[in-house]
């Protein structure tokens, strides 16, 4: 009975924090490809801060990683436990980056791997506590019920963009992923909220990133 009534004060105090949250600013600038994005600060910082008005602790550890010339993915697990009873959820999300000079057509540092760990780190914290960032894609504007876009309407897909969706899938069900993770990475690396909007490039690319991505480990529950 102990065990049920801290894993409830847990998911309360989770709920509380949830409540709280507000939808994530975007300070970050992507001035080459022309879009804002949630910085590690935008994200983690309000969700620390709520934690730990309600006595939660959370704790992010790599349990994967992987480093190639140029790039790298890890698995980052978000621990979040309960202070007062030890109580503790866990889920896992998995990150990629590139460090690749295009200019110079050569892989260059060695910032991809703590890269991957932020995008991973950041992914799991909106996941575990539902965070939207605050540029929805079917707000609307000027009164009219549509997205904003600057895109002109979408063709009828050619066989090859069909395959690689379809690819695409496939890796996403590899990873676990669901729709809003999908939505979340879409919009932080190609600045779009669906496959369909990618060019059959971005496909390309969004399919080779998935691919380099380990199978994650199962989410776990445990009591401290």
């Amino acid at each position: 009975m102990d065990a049920d009534n801290n894993k409830a004060k847990l998911f309360f105090k989770i709920l509380a924090v949830q409540k709280s949250l507000q939808p994530l600013e975007k300070s970050g600038k992507n001035d080459y490809q022309k879009y804002a994005y949630s910085t590690a600060g935008d994200v983690l910082l309000p969700v620390q801060k709520a934690c730990n008005e309600h006595g939660l602790v959370a704790i992010a550890d790599v349990i994967e990683s992987r480093i190639e010339p140029g790039k790298a993915s890890a698995t980052v697990r978000l621990t979040v436990a309960d202070s007062e009873t030890g109580e503790s959820v866990s889920i896992t999300a998995p990150g990629y980056a590139e460090d690749w000079s295009y200019k110079e057509n050569r892989p260059t540092g060695d910032k991809a791997i703590y890269k991957a760990i932020t995008g991973a780190t950041k992914y799991a914290v909106r996941s575990f506590f539902c965070l939207p960032s605050e540029d929805e894609p079917e707000r609307t504007t000027s009164g009219q019920n549509r997205p904003i876009s600057n895109s002109k309407p979408a063709s009828k897909p050619n066989a090859t963009i069909t395959a690689l969706i379809d690819q695409t899938t496939e890796e996403l069900k590899r990873l676990g992923w669901s729709s809003g993770r999908g939505r979340l990475y879409l919009q932080e690396k190609f600045d779009k909220s669906s496959r369909q909007d990618l060019t059959q490039q971005e496909l390309q690319q969004f399919l080779t990133q998935l691919k380099a991505m380990p199978t994650p480990a199962v989410s776990d529950t445990r009591t401290a």
